[in-house]
C-alpha cells in the first residue's frame, strides 16, 4: 500500500482565495463540497492507497474530515515544514506520494495509473502530461508548459518519493515546487546548457532526468501521465468556474 501526504495549509492571499473570502484553497466550495474532499475521494477510491495524512489547519480539518484512513496533522510555517509534518505523522517505510490539496480533477484511475507507471528504483517520480492531451481534455484552459524534444509538457501536482528523497531534497525542494510553474527559472537551475536547450527546444525527458541526478545525488524520473486531471489545479477564478462546470454530477463517497 501506499500512503499519501495531502497539503491542504494555508497560502499567500490570492485573486480566487479573496473572490471566495477564504484563507485556504482547500476550503473552496465547489458544489457545496469542499475543493479537499474532491481529492481525498479520488484517493480513497483508487487501488493501492494506504494511509492519507492532510497536513493544514488541524482544528478545522476536523470539524470537515473523518476516515479511519486519515490522519489530521497541524499546518507548519511553510510547505516544505508541512511536507515534513506529514512525514513524520506516516513515517513511510517506501515509497509514498505527495499530493496538493487543490486538485478537485483528480479521480482514482488518475492515481492508479501513476502507481503502475512508477515501478523500479528511482528515488523520484513526477508525471507529466503532454499539451495535447491536457487542451483535448481541458479546451481552453492555460496552463504553463515546457518545449522538449519529446513535445511539450505540463507538470502534476502529485509526485511519488521515497523518504530517503525527501530528507536530502526537503532544504531545496520549495523552491523547486515553487519553479514548476517557471520554466525558464527552473531551466536556471539546471544550468546553463540547460538554458541554451530550452530556447531551442532540443532539451529532452533523459536529460532532464540525468541532470537531476547531478545536482541532488538521486535518481529522478518523469512520468508522462495519460490523465490531465493530475495536471490541473484551480489556482484563478477561471479555473473554479471550470470545476464548477465539470464536476457538478460528481457525486461524494
Amino acid at each position: 500500500m501506499t500512503d499519501v501526504v495531502v497539503l491542504a495549509g494555508g497560502a499567500k492571499p490570492s485573486a480566487l482565495t479573496e473572490a471566495q473570502q477564504v484563507d485556504n484553497k482547500a476550503f473552496i466550495k465547489i458544489h457545496g463540497r469542499f475543493m479537499l474532499s474532491y481529492v481525498l475521494d479520488a484517493l480513497k477510491q483508487a487501488e493501492g492507497i494506504g494511509r492519507i495524512a492532510v497536513v493544514g489547519p488541524k482544528a478545522r480539518l476536523e470539524e470537515e474530515i473523518s476516515g479511519e484512513k486519515i490522519i489530521l496533522v497541524e499546518e507548519g510555517k511553510n510547505l516544505v515544514e508541512n511536507m515534513e509534518r506529514g512525514f513524520v505523522a506516516l513515517k513511510p517505510q517506501k515509497h509514498f506520494l505527495i499530493c496538493s490539496s487543490d486538485v478537485p480533477f483528480l479521480t482514482a484511475e488518475a492515481v492508479e495509473d501513476l502507481l503502475q507507471s512508477c515501478a523500479g528504483q528511482k528515488d523520484f517520480y513526477y508525471p507529466i502530461v503532454s499539451r495535447k492531451d491536457n487542451e483535448l481534455r481541458f479546451p481552453g484552459v492555460k496552463r504553463t508548459y515546457v518545449k522538449l524534444k519529446e513535445g511539450e509538457f505540463t507538470g502534476g501536482n502529485l509526485f511519488l518519493v521515497s523518504p530517503h528523497c525527501l530528507k536530502t531534497m526537503l532544504p531545496r525542494l520549495e523552491e523547486i515546487y515553487a519553479l514548476r510553474k517557471s520554466p525558464l527559472r527552473l531551466a536556471a537551475v539546471f544550468g546553463i546548457v540547460f538554458i541554451i536547450k530550452f530556447f531551442t527546444r532540443q532539451l529532452s525527458i533523459a536529460e532532464l532526468e540525468a541532470r537531476f541526478e547531478d545536482l541532488f545525488g538521486l535518481t529522478g524520473k518523469a512520468v508522462i501521465s495519460r490523465y490531465p486531471e493530475i495536471g490541473t489545479d484551480v489556482d484563478k477564478i477561471s479555473d473554479l468556474l471550470l470545476a464548477e462546470r465539470l464536476l457538478v454530477l460528481r457525486e461524494p463517497l
